[in-house]
């Protein structure tokens, strides 16, 4: 057996423990209808010239029209994007009716509400085993400021919460909020803006101060209570 023959699957697995964006990458097919996969195999190359790539599966749907096309687009998905990255990933006859998306100046299809989008000129197809390897030219572009979702071994992450918690770690502000029950119904605290009672803090035990504080306030707290760390 060659030495650089592996069980795909352990291969895929290693390569998933780096983590990366949620792309979906489009382009228009020669009747000029909208064509797209999710993808995360996507990188910045150059600054000048503005080149990118992205990896494109020879198994792919639309292989053909993806890599014949003369512009194409990157869509990178923001935190909130789940639900477009699993549809861009299943095998549908139109994965378009369900995305608010408008044309680019060069035509290729732009969603809404990502956290950036490069739209750009076919540089060069390379092959690249059993992939192909799209290096485009940024023509136009636009970053709305939000996060990335994120992908690691086979899962999806939000980046923003995973840096709150690493705050949280090091010493930032952490909270604990409790949710009261009493009789079947909720119950909140507050004079005129009934809310749940919290806690949040520069360090220490957020869940231990807001426990000190509501038995100051005439509640028991039993050990099926429980606080929610935020």
């Amino acid at each position: 057996m060659k030495a650089d023959v592996f069980d795909p699957r352990a291969l895929r697995e290693a390569f998933g423990a780096f983590p990366t964006a949620v792309t979906v990458i489009t382009a228009s097919d020669p009747a000029d209808r909208p064509v797209g996969f999710a993808a995360n195999s996507f990188t910045s190359v150059s600054l000048d010239p503005p080149l990118l790539l992205v990896c494109v599966a020879k198994t792919a749907r639309d292989y053909s029209t993806m890599t014949a096309a003369e512009h194409f687009a990157i869509n990178i998905l923001s935190e909130a994007q789940k639900d477009v990255s699993i549809q861009f990933a299943r095998p549908l006859e139109d994965r378009f009716t369900a995305v608010d998306w408008a044309r680019g100046p060069n035509g290729c299809p732009i969603f809404a509400e990502v956290a950036a989008w490069f739209e750009c000129s076919m540089h060069d197809v390379i092959e690249a085993g059993d992939h192909v390897m799209m290096v485009g030219r940024v023509t136009a572009f636009e970053s709305s400021g939000l996060d990335g979702l994120g992908y690691a071994r086979g899962g999806y992450f939000a980046p923003s919460v995973a840096a709150k918690a690493n705050s949280s770690a090091a010493g930032g502000e952490i909270g604990a909020v409790a949710v009261l029950e009493r009789h079947g119904s909720l119950f909140p605290m507050g004079d005129q803006n009934l809310s749940p009672p919290s806690y949040s803090a520069g360090g220490g035990d957020p869940t231990k101060t807001l426990a000190s504080q509501l038995e100051r306030s005439g509640l028991s707290v039993h050990d099926w209570f429980s606080l929610l760390d935020l």
